[in-house]
């Protein structure tokens, strides 16, 4: 509830909880991807992290429901090139949802759609290391009421988009709806909203500052 959410969060005492301190949150589902860079092919990715396999052919799978839900002090490094986002929707499908979700800290990307249809609404990015929304592999599903704060000691971009970084014009193309959306960097902070690789976006009723 709002009154008691679910917290996701290190187990060293408060206090000395930093970014990385575990994993973060990972949802594979049967959502179509473009991973597999063939537009004419069922396609399955493995997740990040050694996560499992994911991706489908159901638009409307269902993954449940994750409703204020605070993951925060995660992002372990698992290789240089490696690194757990705080919470990961992999080929997660539009049936699925998402509501009133917190990142926090986060020692890699807030939040990061790999291909799938699933839509979220009143999301709250804070202190986020590097980007705090990230996308590719074909997201297409939609975000709304969205608020990211940069913290002062860390963060790239505010948002950080792909379609498929092998293959710019594999389908189905990245093209989510944003809506909503306040994005607060700092002087440090790098580019408010970088899109590449060949995504689409719809993105309405925003402001991008500070960065």
């Amino acid at each position: 509830t709002a009154e008691e959410p679910i917290v996701f969060t290190s187990s060293k005492e408060p206090g000395s909880r930093a970014r990385g301190d575990w994993g973060g949150l990972i949802i594979n589902g049967n959502a179509p991807i473009n991973a597999c860079a063939d537009e004419d092919s069922f396609c399955e990715a493995f997740g990040e992290g050694g996560t499992g396999f994911y991706g489908g052919s159901d638009s409307a799978d269902d993954s449940g429901v994750l409703k204020y839900v605070r993951v925060e002090f995660a992002g372990t490094l698992v290789s240089p090139e490696n690194e757990l986002n705080g919470i990961a929707f992999q080929g997660v499908g539009s049936s699925t949802e998402v509501d009133y979700i917190q990142v926090h800290m986060n020692a890699d990307d807030g939040i990061e759609f790999f291909g799938g249809t699933v839509n979220v609404k009143h999301v709250v990015l804070t202190g986020i290391a590097d980007d705090s929304l990230d996308w590719t592999y074909g997201w297409t599903g939609k975000a709304q009421f969205v608020l990211a704060k940069l913290a002062e000691d860390a963060g790239d971009q505010g948002i950080e988009a792909d379609n498929n970084s092998q293959a710019n014009d594999v389908l189905p193309r990245a093209n989510p709806t944003l809506a909503n959306m306040t994005f607060i960097g700092h002087k440090d902070a790098d580019i408010g909203v970088l899109l590449r690789e060949g995504t689409s976006v719809s993105i309405s009723n925003s402001v991008f500052t500070g960065f």
